[in-house]
């Protein structure tokens, strides 16, 4: 495919130098956020009451991952919902054409109405192949349309099923979709900027096959519906059919990456928003504040009534809480980390200290929306058997390899069990703190027997030790050293890794120096996590490793660096071969 129109001129217009300008020169104060209203879901779908939303004029609403909607212009700003708590991070919302109301949507499927916004219908408690990372109402606000990463389309209300893209192969990710203005059709768009039209919407062009410098977040469609606009997450944007080109960011230094967009009821105008909240504005599109500097909570779309949102069909994590003063600079601010998985980052660092006067230890926090999980065997008998996943990912599945770690004790020192591969070379013991990958890759942290009782749907099964962190709290047993490993030198504050799991499924890894077991927990409650096992311990064991390859490039010796400096083996160790069992994580 190639592109008809193709007008993604790097540099500003007056008018959207202005607007910069304006968001540079201004922050909302706190007072001006909207109040929230506590609102408890139920069942994947809630009803907000009470919602206001006065429209006279533009206005456009920010969606951060945790289901708040912060107004701005003529929308509402005296209500706003806040989704707690939730199976999985909101991803992105849809207004309906008079904007007084919205839909918000978890990447599970999980549809939440507000105001006069009818519930239809969700995907919430159903298993899915892929993570939901759009949806589109239709035109008369009795249905919508949601959109997986992988192309699957579901529809609900009187949103008809023009056709889908699930079980063909993508190059790269669906990240958004817009309807057409009939109703009778839609748009879908992939990370590199393949376009994808069904029912009455006509094809434009497309950035398939065009390298690009930042891969495509979201696109928006004219209100004629014989053009569209595409935004990458630098702020480029790219122009089709009768889509005029108003300005872009392209060349020009963000902190934060675009998330999305959405245009204005004339067409002849635009805005972004970046994941920390900041707006941009172009054409006809009037600049009316920010949560920039204002809110912690990363954005994940913006949303103008009446118009499809631009949503980045992702999460991040929120600032951790540091125990006082005296830490390491940047202490709990996530940073991002390995490559990006699409158009965002799916993986982040920080460190945190366990407690006042603990040495930090270092998280990494990892979207299980967007990355997959593999477990591999090592190469010297760890476990027994032969397994076609072993000693190091083969060249050929590097391309989307993000990080790997270590796995735990050596089997006979685990007391725990192994299986992979449809193999159980060490039983599975009940009561083992067990890494359980699914038949998706989805990885989860439970108590065999307790939380897992069968290996149906299952891919493999990594046992170690018992839990650490069990509900959210230190394992009972958490001060009988011997209870947590044999260490070098019989010295219980030594190098120690765990693996769990927050609210949301996210993958939490942690690791440090010189930690007791009391330590690692304490650091992995901290990082948000619910569930967690202990991985192995003695400082020549722990590792993670990422990879900074560039957009479409695969994982190799050049890009590969550790989470930390202290981690001893070098950052080949999982391409060149590893003596001993470890997890990759790749890009779904």
């Amino acid at each position: 495919m190639r592109p008809s129109v193709l007008r993604a001129v790097r540099a500003l217009s007056g008018t959207a130098a202005a607007g910069v300008a304006a968001l540079l020169a201004v922050l909302l104060p706190a007072a001006d956020l909207p109040a929230v209203a506590a609102v408890t879901p139920s069942t994947g779908a809630a009803a907000a009451t009470g919602l206001s939303v006065p429209v006279t004029g533009p206005g456009y609403w920010l969606l951060t991952t945790y289901g708040q909607a912060l107004g701005y212009g003529s929308v509402a700003r005296d209500t706003a919902p806040v989704l707690n708590p939730l199976d999985r991070p909101t991803v992105c919302m849809s207004s309906t054409a008079d904007g007084q109301g919205f839909w918000e949507v978890g990447s599970d499927g999980g549809v939440f109405s507000f105001g006069d916004a009818s519930f239809y219908g969700s995907l919430g408690g159903i298993r899915l192949d892929q993570p939901i990372v759009g949806m589109a109402p239709t035109p008369s606000g009795h249905g919508y349309w949601m959109v997986a990463s992988d192309g699957g389309v579901f529809s609900f209300g009187d949103a008809s099923f023009y056709g889908s893209l699930g079980g063909i192969r993508l190059d790269q990710p669906i990240v958004g979709m817009a309807p057409t203005p009939s109703g009778h059709g839609y748009w879908m768009v992939a990370s590199d900027g393949g376009v994808f039209s069904f029912g009455d919407a006509s094809f434009y062009g497309s950035l398939g096959g065009i390298r690009l410098d930042q891969p495509i977040v979201g696109m928006a469609p004219t209100p004629s519906g014989h053009g569209y606009w595409m935004v990458a997450t630098d702020g480029g944007v790219f122009s089709f059919g009768d889509a005029g080109f108003h300005g872009s960011l392209g060349g020009i230094y963000l902190t934060q990456p675009i998330v999305g967009m959405s245009s204005t009821a004339s067409g002849q105008g635009y805005w972004m928003a970046g994941r920390d909240g900041g707006v941009f504005s172009f054409g006809d599109a009037t600049y009316m504040g920010s949560a920039a500097g204002v809110t912690t909570t990363p954005v994940v779309a913006i949303d103008r009534p009446g118009q499809p949102g631009g949503c980045q069909g992702s999460t991040t994590p929120a600032p951790l809480q540091t125990p006082g003063p005296g830490g390491p600079a940047g202490e709990g601010q996530w940073t991002p980390f390995s490559r990006d998985v699409g158009s965002t980052t799916a993986a982040y660092v920080t460190t945190i200290r366990p407690a006042l006067g603990i040495p930090p230890a270092t998280v990494v926090w990892m979207d299980t929306a967007r990355t997959r999980a593999r477990q591999y065997a090592g190469a010297g008998g760890e476990p027994p058997g032969v397994f076609y996943y072993s000693t190091a990912v083969a060249a050929g599945d590097r391309s989307g390899l993000v990080a790997a770690f270590n796995g735990g004790f050596r089997m006979v020192e685990s007391h725990g069990g192994w299986y992979s591969e449809g193999q159980m070379p060490v039983a599975l013991v009940s009561g083992a703190a067990s890494l359980v990958i699914d038949a998706n890759g989805t990885p989860q942290i439970g108590e065999w027997g307790r939380d897992f009782t069968s290996l149906q749907g299952i891919s493999s099964v990594r046992q170690n030790l018992t839990l650490l962190v069990d509900h959210g709290s230190p394992a009972s047993n958490i001060g009988v050293g011997a209870d947590w490993g044999a260490v070098i030198g019989g010295v219980g504050n030594t190098c120690r890794s765990g693996i769990g799991t927050d609210r949301f499924g996210s993958l939490l890894y942690a690791a440090g120096p010189t930690l007791y077991p009391i330590d690692l927990a304490d650091a992995l409650i901290r990082a948000g996590a619910v569930e967690a096992m202990q991985l192995d311990v003695n400082c020549q064991w722990p590792i993670l490793t990422g990879f900074a390859a560039a957009y479409g490039q695969p994982a190799s010796a050049a890009n590969a660096y550790n989470a930390a400096p202290w981690m001893a083996f070098p950052p080949t160790q999982y391409l060149s071969g590893s003596q001993r069992d470890f997890v990759a994580v790749f890009a779904r």
